[in-house]
């Protein structure tokens, strides 16, 4: 799943946002980043799903 990275929804913002729904790199989600996007990646997809929906 793809997260929009901005000036302010930066890398750090979006580790911390995803530790709001349980979900921790490397303990059970994986974060690829790219310039403007991150590309998150869990087995846990309800977590993931509503970490996106709210980001």
């Amino acid at each position: 799943m793809t997260f929009p990275l901005t000036e302010t929804r930066d890398a750090e913002a979006l580790l911390k946002h995803l530790t709001l729904y349980k979900l921790s790199c490397p303990g059970n989600c994986v974060v690829s980043l790219k310039e403007y996007v991150a590309h998150v990646s869990s087995s846990h997809t309800t977590a993931l799903g509503t970490a996106r929906t709210a980001w």
